[in-house]
This record gives structure tokens, C-alpha cells and sequence, in this order.
């Protein structure tokens, strides 16, 4: 059966659940998951599961490492996923937020929580978009998952690892609900997290000539990384790659010393064209600036940083904190395929872009080069902010987008 015809099995089916759905992304809110502040998913996993299973899903299932699947089964070998993360960052400083960061009030047609742009509201959808699927009298070419990742506001793509490598579930296309403001986006830059560490000699400070500062070095190496901040890469559709410093830590017994070493971080997002080693030469060359100056005193070394947190379920897995670019072309059969049935459910004006921020598609896409693109009710300025919030009518329509695409990707 085709999606014209689909169609209002969907469309009646959703608005007869609407106000389910919505009760549903309340609960989702109101279910502290901030990895960020040291909180996990286990909550909030078994929540989406019992909902799953409520809404008659062929299965539905927590895996080892703590994400949470539900299946509607398809005529053919291979798999789509519709996936959101289930974790949030923390809410910050509560006096900047008008409405309780876990109550999912509603407000002139907006609900405002933690979440609820950044992307629980997908998850909804999602679910009940998997619900119109698995209540409707047609079935998926292939089989339909709806996942929630753990983990991907401390390291996105790190929960896709384990799905890809470590589980039987075979792939052929991915959709990530990430905000996208209701339009469809087909890749972003990648991003890659370094630090470098440079060693010293600690000394009291009364007499500083007696040890090596790491501090002096590290000053050369910010000036000249602000310097290649203007040198980077540009791409038409992704846009500028940027280098940034972000944190300077030192190792020192007392204010009243020179440090015996020194960290400095640096967030460098890359667009077409660069990668983890163009970041390694673009450090050294900012290391050189300090040892023109210095000389043989300086010692440092670039490394990428890592992630190892253990799941909700003590699974521990190391991935590093390098996340490649990635870009499915606008001719992809993936990206038209998914316009067209956004198109067609909206009936609106839709738009083929990109993200800003990055996304498991990093993953997906950018390693394991499974075609992947994203389509999410909630817009991107609301991510990460206070009084963060979604459009409740977005939410129910992208029900009927994701039951669309599973039928029809």
C-alpha cells in the first residue's frame, strides 16, 4: 500500500491519540535524564518500553547497554531506525527559567520543559508514530525501529557504536529526530575534542627562574590558535571549520607556585575536507610557536580525548571524542525519498538543509556510512536553552511524518 493511501489511516489514527501523545512527552519531561550532570536513562528507558508495549508493537526491548527499541516487523530483510536520544543536558540556572524545567506546562500552543526541544518531543513522536504504523492494516517493506540512545549529549554516535558493531540489527537507513524545524537535513560538520598537554617544572614563585612555566608556552600556543581559527576550511553547504580554546588547567601545589604542568582543551569542529589528523598538524604547528620562543624547554603532545562512562546497565565501552563530518548529497534517493513524504504529510513549504550542531548521524553516517537523515518537530535555537520548548501541533504532526517514512523508506 502506498502512502496516499496510508495516509488517512494515519491522520485519524494520530488525532484520535493526540492527547495520549502529549501526556506521553509530559511523562518523558518530567523523568530527570541530564548525563551531562551525572544522571542517567534507566527511567526514562522503561517509560518509552512500557509505552511501546502499550501501543502493540511486534516487540519492544532494552538492550545491554541500556537503549530502548521497539520493532514493527517488515516483509523484507534490513532495518530503518527513527532514532532519538533520551537524555538531556542539565536545566543550569533555574532563575533563567519562567516554567518549571519537569512540569511540560503548556502554554499558547508551546509546551516548555528540559527536553522537550532537545529531543524528548521526538521521541514522542516517534513512538506514536511507530503506533499508527503498527495499528494500520499496512506493512513496512522492511523492518521498523524506534530507538532511544543513551548518552549523546556527553558523546553522540557513542550508543550507534554499540548498536552497529555490537548488535544483529542490519541497517539500511537512519532517521535522526533532532530539531530540524519540521524541514529535512542531510548532514553537518563533524566535531573533535583534543587536549594539550604540556609538561613544566614547578618551583616557588618567588623565584620563577628556577622551574619552566607551562603557562608562558601555553600563551604562545592560544595566540596562534586563534590565528588558525581564520585559516580553516570553508564548504558551499556546511559551511566554516572552527578552532577554539576552551579550558586552560594547570597542575600546581599552590597559587604561590609555578605549575609542574598545564592542559589546554580545544573544540575543533570540521567541515568537508578536514579531519582528526588536519586538527593533530594544526595543534603542532601551534605548539611550534612555542618552541620558537622557547625553544627546547617545551614539551608538549596533542591526544584526542575519550569517553568510557558506564551505562545505566554497567555496560563500559571506550570511543574517542572524534566525530567525523558527513553529507548525503541533495540527489540522495534517502533525502528524496524523505522530502517527499514530509512533503506530502505536511503539505507545506518543506526545506532540504543542514544541522548546526552535531548529531549521532556523526556515526551513522560519518563512520559507519549508512545513509542517514534527519527530520525532528522542534527548532534548533530552543536546544541547550532556558524556557526551552517544542510547538505541540509539530509534535503530533511528525507522528504522521514518522509513520511515513517507515512505511515508505
Amino acid at each position: 500500500m502506498s502512502l496516499e493511501t496510508a495516509k488517512p489511516q494515519f491522520e485519524e489514527w494520530v488525532e484520535q491519540h493526540r492527547d495520549d501523545c502529549i501526556e506521553f512527552l509530559r511523562d518523558l519531561v518530567s523523568i530527570p535524564s541530564a548525563t551531562t550532570v551525572g544522571e542517567d536513562e534507566e527511567e526514562v528507558a522503561k517509560r518509552i518500553k512500557a509505552e511501546m508495549e502499550e501501543l502493540g508493537y511486534d516487540e519492544a526491548y532494552i538492550d545491554d547497554f541500556g537503549n530502548v527499541h521497539g520493532v514493527i516487523e517488515g516483509e523484507k530483510d534490513g532495518a530503518v531506525m527513527l532514532n532519538s536520544h533520551i537524555d538531556t543536558v542539565g536545566y543550569g540556572d533555574r532563575d533563567q527559567w519562567d516554567y518549571d524545567p519537569y512540569e511540560g506546562e503548556i502554554d499558547d500552543g508551546e509546551m516548555y520543559g528540559l527536553g522537550t526541544a532537545d529531543m524528548k518531543c521526538a521521541m514522542a513522536s516517534m513512538v506514536y508514530g511507530g503506533g499508527a504504523l503498527a495499528n494500520s492494516d499496512v506493512t513496512p517493506e522492511h523492518d521498523v525501529y524506534v530507538t532511544g540512545e543513551l548518552m549523546e549529549e556527553v558523546s553522540e554516535g557513542h550508543a550507534m557504536r554499540y548498536v552497529i558493531e555490537e548488535t544483529d540489527i542490519d541497517l539500511e537507513a537512519v532517521v535522526i529526530g533532532e530539531a530540524s524545524e519540521m524541514n529535512v537535513k542531510r548532514g553537518h560538520r563533524g566535531r573533535c575534542e583534543l587536549k594539550i598537554e604540556l609538561d613544566g617544572s614547578s618551583c616557588h614563585a618567588s623565584a620563577p627562574e628556577r622551574g619552566i612555566n607551562p603557562l608562558y608556552h601555553a600563551s604562545n600556543i592560544l595566540e596562534r590558535i586563534e590565528e588558525l581559527n581564520e585559516e580553516t576550511e570553508v564548504h558551499d553547504f556546511l559551511g566554516k571549520g572552527t578552532i577554539a580554546a576552551t579550558k586552560v588547567e594547570t597542575d600546581t601545589p599552590s597559587n604561590n607556585a609555578v605549575p609542574a604542568a598545564a592542559t589546554i582543551y580545544v573544540d575543533r569542529r570540521l567541515t568537508i575536507g578536514e579531519d582528526e589528523d588536519r586538527a593533530y598538524s594544526e595543534l603542532q604547528d601551534a605548539i611550534d610557536a612555542a618552541i620558537e620562543e622557547y625553544g627546547d624547554e617545551v614539551e608538549a603532545a596533542v591526544e584526542t580525548l575519550t569517553f568510557d562512562t558506564p551505562t545505566w546497565t554497567g555496560y563500559e565501552m571506550e570511543s574517542k571524542k572524534y566525530y567525523p563530518t558527513w553529507l548525503l548529497e541533495e540527489d540522495h534517493p534517502l533525502v528524496q525519498d524523505t522530502y517527499e513524504v514530509v512533503d506530502s504529510v505536511l503539505d507545506s513549504d518543506v526545506e532540504i538543509t543542514k544541522w548546526t550542531f552535531s548529531t549521532s548521524g556523526n556515526y551513522t553516517m560519518g563512520v559507519a556510512e549508512i545513509p542517514t537523515i534527519g527530520f525532528g518537530p522542534s527548532e534548533e535555537k530552543w536546544a541547550h536553552a532556558s524556557d526551552e520548548r517544542v510547538d505541540v501541533e509539530n509534535v503530533v504532526r511528525a507522528c504522521e511524518v514518522y509513520a511515513g517514512l517507515g512505511l515508505e523508506l
